[in-house]
């Protein structure tokens, strides 16, 4: 939550907020007058503070001096859920690819049938290469997913880390 007072009257801080939002091409979801703005800014592809898809909730308050801006950022839902759904697919994927491995790799050393033992027999007879290449590609395949999600989590780690960003370059518009 960034809190900031400036020595504008309300109208003024609220005319210059709307502007600056509007120069970012924020969707407004709500405003009441002089008093709350409430939008919606980035993308759900985003991968940072700035592009990341978030609500942005702003205060004003008036006071004898000027006035009190209060602004409070948060991750879309959509954004978050997209971000869960993928790593939990990128997970499955991988527990997949491992028991392939252990699978095949079981059957290329004691030739009894498994479950994914299909893929290399031929007629009858096992396809030690494409055995290997089944192998080969299933490990790379896990090792590539298990980086996207290291990757996925630390994006969500600075994402949160920096979500006031964008609020804060908003409210430089009032200075």
């Amino acid at each position: 939550m960034l809190e900031q007072m400036v020595n504008l009257e309300a109208q003024e801080a609220y005319d210059k907020i709307r502007i600056a939002l509007s120069e970012e091409n924020c969707r407004f979801l709500s405003e009441k007058s002089l008093r709350q703005i409430i939008v919606k800014q980035g993308s759900l592809w985003g991968i940072s503070p700035k592009t990341a898809k978030k609500t942005i909730e702003i205060d004003l308050e008036p006071t004898d001096n000027g006035t009190k801006v209060n602004c409070i950022s948060k991750l879309s839902s959509d954004w978050k859920n997209i971000t869960l759904i993928g790593c939990v697919l990128a997970a499955i994927l991988v527990g997949l690819c491992i028991w392939m491995v252990i699978d095949l790799t079981a059957f290329m050393s004691t030739n009894v049938q498994s479950v994914w033992s299909w893929l290399v027999t031929e007629g009858g007879n096992v396809n030690v290469l494409a055995g290997k290449a089944f192998i080969n590609l299933a490990w790379e395949l896990a090792v590539f997913l298990t980086i996207v999600i290291v990757l996925e989590a630390a994006i969500v780690v600075y994402v949160r880390s920096k979500i006031d960003l964008f609020a804060s370059k908003i409210l430089e518009a009032l200075s």
